[in-house]
């Protein structure tokens, strides 16, 4: 008999909040719009319903959790300073989507998809991607 334990709301919570800030956040900085609209339609970082290994254990959320945020602050750090390519960053990076992977989370990017940083050209870019303050004023 094994015992384990389910994850906890909090951290069910932290994994939506987590996937929520890469497209709000993280993927407008490296993709299109219609990219990311895409990435939406094919259900990238979320979880493969028909091969189902994550399994709402603790243990599973907590990495889920890790891997997503080690791989935002990889990119994040890549965003700042583009020219310098650490192998040892790229190394952990594609650990990370390894362990996403084998949890079923799909995510089918490799580090070198990360290789562009688009550039803001209006003050309306990726607005949809963005939560509003007051929807009452949408």
């Amino acid at each position: 008999m094994k015992i384990v334990l389910s994850s906890t709301v909090e951290q069910e919570q932290e994994i939506a909040n987590l996937v929520s800030y890469f497209y709000n956040s993280v993927f407008p900085k490296f993709f299109t719009e219609e990219e990311i609209r895409h990435f939406q339609e094919i259900g990238v970082l979320q979880v493969n319903k028909s091969d189902f290994p994550y399994s709402g254990t603790l243990r599973a959320a907590f990495q889920v959790i890790t891997c997503l945020q080690v791989m935002i602050v990889i990119l994040e750090k890549k965003e700042q300073d583009a020219s310098s390519v650490n192998s040892e960053l790229v190394k952990q990076f594609e650990q990370n989507i390894t362990l996403l992977n084998e949890y079923g989370i799909f995510f089918p990017f490799y580090y070198k998809h990360f290789n562009r940083i688009q550039k803001e050209s209006s003050e309306n870019t990726n607005m949809m991607y963005t939560q509003p303050d007051n929807e009452f004023l949408i």
